[in-house]
């Protein structure tokens, strides 16, 4: 093999680390991200660096092959450098030019590369097999999307007063990758909104009595009942908050939290939220939401929120 193509390998084995690296972050990637980028294009750019290795080394050595017969033997200065050991060959006659003849100890077969393309072909397909198979919102069916998003409906109706539906928002047009928000609600009105992600969290916990993790089933849960809050009447994004903690307790309840792991939830919430507001003072909680103040929603209960 030349000292060409040898180089070519070792670039080309570099690149494949970059693309695996790629691969393996399309994983991180935001849920909205991945709808939008096809799985395709990565496969595309592995395979295309592979043909590309192939298709140029061929080439390339096609130019370098010597014209007229060629003698595959070793030459005498082979043998004074090598020894007399290397002076049986294993002829390799189905590739072109250099990729024949070499010496059976020092031999570095072609087929090794093409084990190698084959090979990270393998883990790319696998990896985007694993990386597109249908996951959080997009692996509930249809009928137990619709069930959740009525569930989800009562509980917002029941803190707004008044009939609401919430709709897990899949194209990401009111909430999410495009709106940069968990969760949308027309303040008084009837329909709220709210992504994939937090949808998916709360069917988790309601239909399969699953706790993902305690900060995020208490926030899909703080979010719900921050909406229901804006259906509700509530225009101020501090106080929404407020009260969609204390109201989250019962959500968490009705969803098959026990009271006290609902209550620890939003407390948690609550003590996060003047760091989770600090981009965003808008979000923060007023003064009086405090066990007794003026925003407490029931100041004869011991307990907050």
């Amino acid at each position: 093999m030349s000292v060409d193509l040898r180089r070519r390998a070792r670039l080309f084995r570099r690149l494949r680390l970059g693309v695996l690296a790629l691969v393996v972050g399309y994983f991180f990637l935001p849920y909205e991200a991945q709808a939008v980028i096809p799985v395709w294009l990565v496969f595309a750019l592995a395979l295309g660096l592979e043909v590309q290795f192939f298709v140029g080394g061929w080439l390339q050595e096609r130019r370098e092959e010597p014209r007229g017969p060629v003698d595959r033997g070793p030459q005498p200065r082979d043998i004074e450098e090598l020894g007399p050991q290397y002076d049986e060959w294993e002829p390799i006659s189905m590739f072109p030019s250099d990729w024949y003849s070499k010496p059976v100890a020092a031999a570095r077969p072609y087929w090794r590369y093409v084990a190698e393309a084959l090979g990270a072909l393998a883990v790319v397909a696998v990896i985007l097999y694993f990386a597109v198979r249908p996951s959080g919102w997009d692996a509930v069916s249809p009928e137990n999307q619709a069930k959740a998003e009525a569930v989800f409906s009562r509980e917002a109706s029941r803190v707004a007063g008044h009939p609401a539906q919430v709709t897990c928002d899949e194209s990401g047009q009111q909430v999410g990758y495009v709106q940069d928000a968990d969760g949308v609600a027309e303040v008084g009105g009837r329909q709220a909104y709210l992504t994939p992600a937090i949808c998916d969290t709360l069917y988790q916990l309601a239909f399969k009595d699953r706790v993902r993790s305690f900060p995020r089933t208490a926030r899909a849960i703080a979010v719900l009942g921050h909406e229901a809050q804006h259906l509700r009447g509530v225009r101020n994004e501090g106080l929404a908050n407020c009260y969609g903690f204390q109201s989250g307790v019962e959500i968490g309840i009705n969803l098959g939290l026990s009271e006290s792991r609902a209550r620890a939830m939003m407390r948690e919430q609550l003590a996060t939220n003047a760091s989770d507001s600090a981009g965003n003072p808008a979000y923060r909680v007023p003064s009086g939401c405090t066990n007794g103040g003026a925003e407490d929603l029931h100041p004869d209960e011991p307990e907050f929120p």
